[in-house]
């Protein structure tokens, strides 16, 4: 039977979960829908590209800058994936209880975002200053830059990132341009946060199970 290399599964666990964090709501979620809604498909996009940028920066971050650093702190990676876990942990479950429950909208328009370029802007400082963004790079995405792994595995993890935000983001700011799409997500929110809660949990506890098996 053809076993699965190890490096592929990290790349396809690190795949899906990036797709669950994504996907679920929270603050680029909301700028980007919103600018689509209020303001204009355009606007979205451009919102959209600066979340993904965002999340390209986090992921160089993660497979350069924080590698050297567990180089040289070997206890760091641990601890960060404790604190990671139990994060996503915690986000998972606050999901679970307030599934359904409609999020409240930003002002999008007393931000002044009049311009294309500001749009990005916002979408890119909206992502670098995401809690959930930190927690998914310190932890799950540190998983494809340990020490010992072949340096094309670091490339293929920040290359999924990159093809998989672009995609996400602009294709997000598209579908919710259209009032359709929305009214169609309200009402199947509390399955979706439900999904997305258990995927969470369900990972964090995968993580700090790692370390208590290590």
């Amino acid at each position: 039977m053809y076993a699965i290399p190890y490096e592929l599964t990290l790349l396809t666990a690190l795949a899906g979960a990036f797709i669950v964090l994504i996907i679920s709501p929270g603050p680029n979620f909301l700028v980007i829908t919103q600018l689509s809604y209020s303001q204009s498909r355009q606007q979205g996009i451009c919102a959209g590209l600066g979340v993904a940028s965002g999340s390209i920066i986090w992921a160089l971050l993660a497979a350069t800058g924080l590698g050297l650093v567990f180089q040289q702190l070997p206890w760091l990676q641990p601890g960060l994936q404790l604190l990671g876990g139990a994060y996503l942990t915690w986000l998972g479950s606050k999901s679970l209880r307030s599934a359904g429950s409609q999020p409240a909208p930003r002002d999008i328009g007393a931000l002044g975002i009049g311009s294309l370029s500001r749009a990005y802007r916002f979408g890119l400082l909206t992502n670098m200053t995401n809690p959930k963004a930190l927690a998914f790079y310190t932890s799950v995405f540190t998983t494809v830059a340990a020490p010992g792994l072949p340096l094309w595995v670091r490339g293929a993890g920040v290359s999924i990132i990159a093809v998989l935000a672009i995609s996400w983001f602009v294709l997000l700011a598209t579908l919710f341009s259209i009032p359709a799409v929305q009214a169609r997500y309200r009402r199947m929110k509390k399955a979706i946060d439900i999904i997305t809660g258990l995927f969470m949990v369900g990972f964090g506890v995968r993580l700090l199970l790692g370390l208590l098996l290590a």
